[in-house]
């Protein structure tokens, strides 16, 4: 029962920050295994459980989920065919062979922050664009956490779309991409039920938080937090490691 008690604070707590920028599914990930659970376990136990907030979060924002799914309908599609090849490689290769690369992977795009955003047009950008998006749903697959900073990351090098706009579109790839491998997860009988309600109940209602705060935050703040929570996480997988 306490363990169920911590899961739904801590999916509060990350349902919240999820909903305002992204990454913190890696604060759920070490109680986790703190708990007992086997990384793959709880990697799919983690994904299926916070997987609410970023979906709660489009609900609580003020950004139309139908208007950005048909304007963004071509990178949900790639990420969400390459979060299948993703999710379908996490539980065929062995636990340690992920765990070896997701730092570098997290810390890559929290750092591609820092760049300048510049507007760009025409089709290299355009093809750039969905290729990075195409890495971002087979990170998601692969495991998870971190995929909302990486995909701000990507979708910030467009100068011509401002900070709400990129973290309703970020709830919306990371919900439906999210929603999509937990369909291949559940199907593997690897997720601990008890442990992936409790985050789901806490994250939704922290996803809905966080929803209605992204849509107030300042852009410095905004960048500052997605910064912070990716280097945090980074630092902790490499030590980890």
């Amino acid at each position: 029962m306490l363990s169920f008690i911590l899961l739904v604070i801590t999916g509060f707590v990350v349902g919240t920050i999820n909903g305002m920028a992204g990454g913190a599914s890696l604060i759920s990930f070490p109680i986790l295994l703190a708990l007992g659970l086997n990384p793959v376990t709880a990697t799919v136990t983690n994904a299926v459980g916070i997987t609410s907030a970023n979906l709660f979060a489009v609900r609580a924002s003020d950004q139309s989920a139908k208007k950005l799914i048909r304007a963004f309908k071509y990178h949900i599609i790639l990420a969400s065919i390459f979060a299948c090849i993703g999710a379908m490689l996490l539980l065929a290769l062995p636990s340690r062979v992920f765990e070896g690369v997701v730092p570098y992977l997290l810390l890559g795009a929290t750092l591609s922050i820092l760049i300048p955003a510049k507007a760009r047009e025409g089709m290299r950008n355009t093809v750039a664009e969905f290729m990075a998006t195409a890495a971002s749903g087979f990170y998601c697959g692969y495991f998870g956490p971190g995929q909302g900073v990486m995909v701000i990351a990507l979708l910030s090098r467009d100068k011509n779309r401002d900070p709400k706009t990129i973290n309703a579109v970020k709830n919306v790839i990371t919900g439906i991409t999210s929603v999509i491998s937990n369909i291949i997860y559940i199907f593997s009988g690897r997720v601990h039920w008890l442990f992936a309600a409790g985050l789901f109940i806490g994250s939704s209602f922290g996803g809905t938080l966080g929803g209605k705060w992204a849509n107030k935050m300042p852009p410095i703040f905004y960048k500052s937090l997605v910064f912070a929570v990716g280097i945090i996480a980074s630092v902790w997988l490499f030590v980890r490691n």
